[in-house]
């Protein structure tokens, strides 16, 4: 979007409810003279269908200066995270009110838990006239008020898959063994657990990959999480964060799955560019045409078949193949 385009948006919009969608790149372009009062901005890319929103607030002007009120409305009956909703969004209020005391760069507006939901809004004062500037700020203060509610989700969520791991006898099979109960396996939940325990157990042989399995957030669920500590240069490169997807499937997974999980790693505000989607049985010749399609985006996706796996068990080198498929990925 040019920056005429977007003044123009701005000015459309004066004094509207509806909030007008900039993308990132136009903002360094734009300033506080340029957002006319009682009108707001959401960061996002407008498509011709959806509207993909990078961050969760609305922008605007006052007293010389870009503002923003982030929060939102969160209900009990879709939360999915292992720590409560209650207690995750009390830390982020608890972080919200200590930062108000001290900094004075924020402030907690609205806060209601009528048993089904809870609101929370709060204000972000950015002290910046540059647009680009100012999200940069604010979005860098929400991160932070909400760092140690989804570090303290993440912990509960470690020990909940560890108990889960360790009762349901995770770790008493040999590979080889593994392997073929992955192939026999009938039921679902029987297919998918036995695939992710085979892919997480050969991850865990990857110096620097400290691995956290099934964890699910209040949005989705994730196979596999791995922490990236790898001193290995093609890994060392890559986020702090990896994602893996499992898919024991009779069919062969193609461009639908590969989108969903782009769209997981995503999510991880910024801090993931880098999955593997591993299929058993192999994939469509649509996800090639998507990954061509998305060559030149910093998220990769290394996808990874049963034969590979089957290979690496057998032949002990997983490493190998590990990054021999990513080495393969990056020049698709």
């Amino acid at each position: 979007m040019k920056t005429e385009t977007a003044k123009e948006l701005l000015a459309a919009h004066a004094g509207t409810e509806d909030p007008v969608i900039l993308p990132r790149s136009v903002l360094d372009s734009l300033c506080v003279t340029d957002i006319p009062p009682d009108t707001s901005i959401e960061i996002g890319t407008p498509g011709s269908k959806v509207i993909r929103l990078e961050w969760s607030g609305r922008l605007y002007a006052d007293s010389g200066v870009i503002k923003a009120e982030a929060g939102s409305v969160w209900y009990r009956k879709y939360w999915y995270a292992p720590l409560g909703l209650e207690h995750y969004l009390d830390l982020v209020k608890r972080a919200i009110e200590v930062r108000q005391k001290h900094r004075g760069d924020v402030k907690l507006t609205h806060f209601d838990d009528d048993g089904a939901f809870i609101q929370m809004y709060y204000e972000i004062d950015s002290h910046e006239s540059n647009l680009g500037k100012a999200f940069k700020v604010i979005e860098q203060i929400s991160h932070e008020l909400e760092e140690v509610a989804k570090q303290t989700s993440h912990t509960v969520g470690r020990q909940v898959s560890d108990v889960a791991r360790r009762v349901s006898g995770w770790g008493t099979q040999p590979l080889d063994q593994l392997v073929e109960a992955v192939e026999k396996a009938t039921s679902p939940d029987e297919k998918g657990r036995s695939l992710e325990e085979l892919v997480s157990r050969l991850l865990e042989t990857i110096d620097g990959f400290i691995i956290i399995s099934r964890i699910r957030t209040e949005t989705e669920e994730i196979d596999i999480e791995v922490l990236n500590d790898s001193s290995d240069a093609r890994f060392k490169r890559e986020s702090a964060l990896l994602l893996v997807e499992c898919k024991n499937w009779s069919s062969k997974c193609g461009k639908n799955e590969f989108v969903i999980f782009k769209e997981k790693i995503e999510n991880r505000s910024a801090r993931c560019s880098l999955g593997f989607l591993v299929s058993w049985n192999g994939f469509k010749a649509t996800l090639t045409k998507e990954m061509l399609r998305g060559s030149k985006e910093e998220t990769l996706i290394v996808p990874m078949i049963g034969k590979d796996i089957r290979a690496a068990v057998r032949d002990d080198n997983f490493a190998d193949v590990l990054t021999g498929c990513w080495q393969k990925a990056v020049n698709t």
